[in-house]
């Protein structure tokens, strides 16, 4: 299995779209591509981070070219609306992340 680390910059005037945004590409990509979900994050430097599992390369690369052949399907970096900055591709070793129902009572917010 494969994990990514993406990092964009977005301009706050288009935050609301690129998250509303990242959200629906990952629900769809996830329910007809095979992805394996991803987490976003926001850095402290204002940058956006998303953390995304793959069986491998190669089936993000297929996702992601049959999700971009569909001219009805938008994309913030090609719309100007964000910056991809970097991919970092990793090799799952351990997983020891708490699934978030499974969290203990301090990590819910209030």
């Amino acid at each position: 299995m494969k994990a990514v680390i993406y990092r964009w910059r977005v301009k706050p005037e288009d935050e609301d779209y690129f998250t509303r945004r990242w959200n629906e590409i990952t629900q769809d990509i996830m329910a007809r591509h095979g992805g394996g979900g991803s987490r976003l994050h926001r850095a402290e430097n204002g940058e956006f981070v998303a953390y995304a599992r793959w069986a491998s390369k190669e089936d993000r690369d297929r996702a992601f070219a049959a999700y971009s052949a569909d001219p009805d399907r938008t994309i913030p970096q090609r719309e100007g609306r964000a910056e991809l900055i970097e991919e970092i591709w990793l090799d799952i070793l351990d997983d020891l992340l708490i699934p978030e129902a499974d969290l203990p009572v301090h990590f819910r917010k209030s």
